[in-house]
């Protein structure tokens, strides 16, 4: 996965701040876990390892 389409799975831009998209992770994350899909869920899922490679890869530091 790019780190293009985590973004747009999450709805997230290149701006948004690292505990916006652990927000928004967890929102999705949790919406697909009791009444969505598993497919789903696994994406928001890759998609917010995704980002977090790339935050870390980017010199930022380990995301908390």
């Amino acid at each position: 996965m790019t780190e293009q389409e985590a973004r747009q799975i999450l709805g997230v831009t290149e701006e948004t701040s690292w505990e916006e998209i652990m927000k928004k992770y967890d929102t999705l994350f949790e919406r697909n876990s009791k009444n969505g899909s598993f497919y789903i869920q696994s994406k928001v899922h890759r998609a917010k390892e995704c980002l977090e490679a790339a935050h870390q890869g980017k010199g930022e530091g380990t995301p908390t």
